[in-house]
This record gives structure tokens, sequence and C-alpha cells, in this order.
């Protein structure tokens, strides 16, 4: 069978370069015992999509390879079934190729939740909605009386994050890039405030905002975004790291690093840990359902921007780093 994937040509390290990706047509493996083939509908670009093209063994999870598909989060329609469970026809959302026909092993997916569309299980029910609940949830122990701080609060992940903290009950202050994506997170998101890491300082303007300190930082940015507002903590506050966006594109480890304050961690006891989306595993179900009790009740909404055509993959992650996608960045396959 005749398929079209995005191949890795190169370890992308430095500067993200598109054409580390190229389309190319591929014969398509054939189907094991435990495995799917799948038609990919709909594939989530995401900052991680540069990480892993850095084939770092420390960040390279799927083992990813020069001369293989990129692979990523996506829905996708089950074309044959050679597992349990799954049927053709049926819609499935979980990891896959970045191609137009792939072979996934059955426990890399799952049946779309019912009632929910493949464009929110892309933006609110993958690992997105995941990672702010992790973090907010697991890693942070959000409570209503917190003073919550989200940079990247216009993208994807942290959207949901400033949402989800105000569904809680606490005081948000968002951190985004520009004028418009400020006023984004505070009339469409509900933030009490936002600031613009562009144009403003960060360290001295958050002081007046939270006078007895952050409670929860949500980090998705690191850099010299984290070194500010570390200057801002509450004693005894909680850092819950989820990206450092800032230092995707660093040449080298010693680059960008832009954190001075870590000491803070120590005079304000504040607590810091990274974590990954969905665990631990036992807390998945919990997860899954207080995403649903919000979406159903409209406090958190789904934001797509759609790119058509599997070949505008390699391109479109670009518009993370220039912070030109408004919503979560996907690409719609076609045909």
């Amino acid at each position: 069978m005749n398929n079209e994937a995005l191949i890795i040509q190169y370890a992308s390290r430095g500067e993200y370069k598109s054409d580390c990706l190229k389309l190319e047509a591929r014969e398509v493996p054939p189907l094991h015992d435990g495995q799917l083939l799948v038609q990919p509908l709909l594939l989530s670009i995401d900052p991680t999509s540069r990480n892993w093209l850095k084939l770092e063994p420390q960040s390279n999870v799927f083992g990813l390879e020069i001369g293989r598909p990129m692979m990523g989060a996506g829905v996708a329609r089950v074309i044959e079934s050679r597992a349990e469970g799954f049927q053709p026809g049926q819609l499935v959302s979980g990891m896959m190729g970045w191609e137009r026909i792939s072979v996934v092993p059955a426990q890399f997916v799952q049946p779309l939740i019912e009632g929910v569309s493949p464009e929110a299980h892309m933006t609110v029910f993958s690992h997105i909605g995941l990672a702010a609940a992790t973090g907010l949830m697991e890693v942070g122990q959000l409570r209503a009386d917190d003073v919550v701080v989200v940079s990247g609060a216009a993208g994807a992940t942290g959207s949901i994050a400033v949402e989800m903290a105000v569904a809680h009950g606490a005081r948000v202050i968002g951190i985004a890039g520009g004028a418009e994506k400020c006023r984004f997170v505070v009339e469409e998101l509900g933030a009490d405030a936002c600031l613009d890491y562009r144009s403003q300082d960060i360290e001295a303007e958050l002081k007046p905002l939270c006078p007895e300190g952050v409670t929860l930082y949500f980090d998705n940015v690191g850099g010299a975004v984290l070194d500010a507002v570390l200057m801002n903590m509450a004693l005894n506050s909680r850092i819950a790291v989820c990206g450092q966006i800032a230092l995707y594109n660093s040449t080298n480890r010693n680059d960008g690093q832009g954190v001075r304050n870590l000491m803070e961690l120590v005079f304000r006891r504040i607590r810091m840990q990274g974590f990954i989306a969905g665990e631990p595993a036992e807390r998945l179900p919990e997860y899954i359902g207080e995403l649903k009790r919000l979406f159903d009740a409209g406090k958190i909404r789904s934001r797509a921007h759609i790119v058509p055509g599997l070949e505008s993959a390699p391109g479109a992650i670009e518009l993370l780093f220039a912070g030109k996608n408004t919503g979560k960045l996907i690409i719609e396959v076609g045909q």
C-alpha cells in the first residue's frame, strides 16, 4: 500500500530548520498482532515536536531516528485492526506517524470520548489538557485561595491552565507576548491581569499585582521569565514546570538559560517540579473527568488554529516560536 510520510532527514539542533523533515513516498509496513492501520485526520503541532526533532536521548521517548517518520499526537480513523477492542471505521486519538497512513501499536491510542469532537480531543482532551490538569492538580495542588501565574498564557496549554485555575476560584495572572494576546488572556480566558513580556518588566510589574507573592507558578517558558517570577514567589510556594520554550532553539546547553535567581528556591522554600502530562497514570481518569466537567460547563473552551495539508507541518512548527498561532496548532491531514 502506498503512503506519504514526513521523514526525519537530520537532527535539528539550534535554530529550527523546516527542511529537517521531508515528505516522501513510503510503503506501508505489514500489520502485526496488537497493531492498528490508521488514517490520521488531525495532527498536533507542539513545542515538544521541535524538541523531539533534536533526537536527543533525554527527550526522544519514542526512539525517533533519521530516515523514520516523525510522530506526534493525533486523531485517526481505523482502517484495519489486529487488536482487540478496535474496529474499522472507529475514531481514535493518541500517538501516530506524521503520514497519510500509519501503523500504530494499539496501546498508543484510545477511542474518542463519547460526545467529544475530534477537534476538542486535540485541544482539550489530548496531552494539552492533561498537561494543564497534571501541572495544576498533581504538582501544583491548586487551591481556591492561590495566586496563580501562568506563562505562555495564550498558548494551547497555558490557556487551559488559566481557565482551570479561574474555574477553581484562584486569582490568575497571565504572561504572554503582545497586547492582543494579553487582551485575550484577560477578556476571553478570564484572568485577572496579563503582563506582556515583550514590552513590560515582568519582575517589577508583577509585584503590585501579587503583593503577598505568587503561590503557584505554571511555567511554560523558562529562561528570563522564570527568573523574573522567582523574585515574586511567596514563602512555601510551588512551581510546576510544564515546558521551557525559551530554550528549545538554543544552540548550546549553556546558552539562554537566563535563570540567576534559583537561590530563591532556598530563601522562599519553593518546591519546583517538572512533570509529564497524565502522570501518575492512576490519576488519569480524575484528570479526564475534571476536564470533561469544566468543558461541559463551558469553563474550558476548544480553540484551534488549523493548517491544511500534511506537507504544511514542517513550516507550521515555526509558527509556535514566532507566536503566530491562535489556539491549539493542528494540521488537517487531508487526502
